[in-house]
């Protein structure tokens, strides 16, 4: 008893009990985290690289995901310039936000803040939060804070309904639909939570509740108008996407669908639960039984989310779902752990000072493995796309060229990105997103670059594709311009690999 007393007290003083330092600390981590990505080469992933084709543009709509995200780093593009920065910036900033509105949603469940604290740092023990969203998740971000906002807004509205809190609760799910339009099952379930609220069917009664629909209605209808006039195009990239395994019978998908949905899952979640587990013991085990009001709330979101997830599967056979797909509903996971060992009785007290070196490790760790992922492909040979060297590359075919040119053509929309980073005022054009096109009249003599993936690392033909778009822009005659193959070091490479760039000038009317 004296030896829990005493690391009670220990726990009551100091660094451990003052709370307030966690949203600092994680505003430090994400500038952290910033530094170093700007500090790495400017060179794109595939997320990253959509924002920078999608801003030559604005519109209501792009493709299968919704432009919120595109919307504000536009604004930000047209504020600060077309740069690394102005994308790694934003991102962080949207991660900060992530993270502190997740502590003030755990601070509005928890009656003990250092379970708030254990919950919202424990963000960092789920792989897919600091490594995937910090590297590469753009419209994922959106969503995740969207659904923070929009549950805080939910449970202020259960304790002490007001015109505001109805007010925020359509003011972001028209935001949240505007990030993913996965976020619609989260509405859905948190719905089936608050009509199982003590309070929830009074709440879902109330006059107020108009407000909510107007104004989701009217934050969601732009868009909303545009996607019923591109239906098409969305349903089928997400049929697609979500269906690629779907080639056997019906049963046969409906297993892969299973299996997929249980597998990646798992993957999301195990780490933290294992993390918990060593640190709870029993206690966490035993935390299952135990409820309270807020477990359950949470609690029947995650029951409600599985079993529209069951049903699309068995209904829309969907055979595929990424952990980028199914983080939105799973990230709430350390937060339902922290609610269920409160309801049990365990105090935060008596494990804080221990689980909390965890995630502080990892905010140091994180930046610096980061960081190393570009370097080490140096020492073993396997690179990543931040290690593709595209500033040399359109920088030694300009100069040997002698002009630029007046558009670049390009393949996939990561090349197009990589090349309008570093031609922010040039057109790009990628062959896989037809929605921004060049008319051939706008170019008069000006040169066109055309580029194309390289393959295994050796040179390429240029691909059909690219034959294809030419011919149909300019005839025949230019669709088959000379090919050159240019062979760069990498950043951070050894010797002697090299990166091959396929690429073809082309002059409408003549060199």
């Amino acid at each position: 008893m004296n030896s829990i007393d005493g690391v009670e007290r220990s726990a009551k003083s100091g660094l451990f009990s003052d709370l307030r330092w966690v949203p600092w600390a994680l505003a430090a981590y994400f500038l952290v985290q910033a530094i170093v990505r700007i500090a790495l080469p400017n060179s794109l992933r595939v997320d990253e690289a959509q924002q920078y084709v999608v801003a030559q543009w604005l519109d209501w709509g792009y493709d299968a995901q919704p432009p919120l995200y595109n919307w504000i780093q536009q604004g930000v593009f047209a504020v600060f310039g077309t740069t690394l920065a102005s994308l790694v910036l934003l991102k962080n900033l949207l991660l900060f936000l992530v993270y502190y509105t997740y502590y003030r949603l755990a601070r509005l469940l928890l009656a003990d803040k250092g379970w708030a604290a254990i919950a919202t740092l424990s963000l960092l023990t789920m792989p897919q939060m600091f490594w995937q969203a910090q590297r590469d998740l753009t419209h994922t971000v959106g969503t995740l804070l969207a659904i923070c906002l929009f549950l805080h807004s939910v449970v202020s509205t259960l304790r002490k309904p007001s015109f505001i809190s109805y007010a925020s609760m359509g003011l972001w799910v028209g935001v949240g639909m505007l990030t993913k339009y996965n976020f619609i099952l989260i509405v859905l379930a948190a719905f089936v939570a608050v009509i199982r609220h003590p309070d929830g069917l009074k709440r879902v009664l109330d006059k107020r509740l108009l407000l909510t629909i107007l104004l989701t209605i009217l934050v969601f209808l732009p868009h909303g108008l545009w996607m019923i006039s591109h239906m098409g195009a969305v349903l089928d990239q997400t049929s697609r996407t979500m269906s690629e395994q779907g080639e056997g019978g019906k049963l046969s998908d409906i297993g892969n669908g299973l299996k997929e949905l249980f597998g990646t899952g798992v993957v999301i979640v195990l780490p933290t639960a294992i993390i918990f587990l060593i640190f709870f013991r029993k206690a966490f085990l035993q935390s299952f039984r135990a409820r309270s009001e807020w477990s359950d709330f949470v609690g029947t979101i995650f029951a409600a989310t599985l079993a529209i997830l069951l049903l699309m599967i068995l209904v829309v056979t969907l055979t595929v779902f990424r952990d980028r797909w199914l983080l939105p509903f799973l990230f709430l996971t350390p937060l339902y752990f922290c609610l269920k060992l409160e309801a049990s009785g365990v105090g935060s007290a008596q494990v804080i000072r221990k689980f909390l070196y965890v995630p502080l490790t990892m905010m140091v760790a994180l930046p610096l493995i980061i960081a190393g992922s570009v370097l080490v492909p140096k020492f073993f040979g396997s690179y990543e796309h931040l290690n593709t060297p595209y500033t040399p590359f359109l920088e030694q075919v300009v100069a040997a060229e002698g002009r630029k040119p007046a558009a670049v053509v390009t393949t996939t929309w990561q090349k197009a990105g990589n090349v309008r980073i570093n031609m922010p005022d040039t057109p790009v054009i990628s062959i896989a997103y037809p929605l921004f096109d060049i008319d051939h009249t706008s170019i008069g003599h000006q040169p066109l670059l055309v580029v194309w993936n390289e393959r295994d690392g050796k040179p390429s033909t240029m691909p059909v594709s690219l034959t294809a778009w030419l011919k149909e822009k300019y005839g025949e005659a230019l669709s088959n311009p000379e090919q050159h193959d240019m062979a760069v070091p990498y950043y951070y490479g050894r010797e002697p690999d090299r990166y091959h760039f396929g690429y073809a000038w082309v002059y409408p009317n003549g060199k």
